[in-house]
């Protein structure tokens, strides 16, 4: 399974690009749409308006943990992105300096494990 997933680096940054791109329209929309409740409600009382307080605030507090999330994600995308180029590079030292020196592949300066 895991064959099959071959992403770039490049595509990480696109796509924590569209992560942060959803996650601010994300944060529009919930702006807009507390400025049209907050008009709105301003004209109801009682039991009625308190409760849609109470279920308004939730939600936004969902909203904001989910947005809280996108940017996680977003940032660990990037992260990758750049991470495991670097640590794919360090690998590929680690690997060509285990032969280098005479080791037990008798390699001089070349290593036998990767052929270069």
């Amino acid at each position: 399974m895991s064959k099959d997933l071959n992403v770039t680096s490049a595509e990480q940054v696109k796509l924590a690009g569209r992560i942060q791109d959803f996650s601010d329209e994300l944060q529009s929309r919930i702006t807009s749409l507390n400025s049209v409740v907050d008009r709105v409600q301003a004209g109801w009382q009682g039991a009625a308006s308190k409760e849609y307080d109470r279920v308004q605030n939730d939600l936004n507090q969902r909203l904001r943990s989910m947005r809280q999330e996108l940017s996680n994600l977003e940032e660990m995308m990037r992260m990758s992105a750049d991470g495991f180029s670097r640590e794919e590079e360090d690998r590929l030292r680690s690997f060509r300096s285990m032969d280098t020196g005479g080791g037990a592949g008798g390699g001089g300066n070349q290593s036998a494990i990767l052929g270069v």
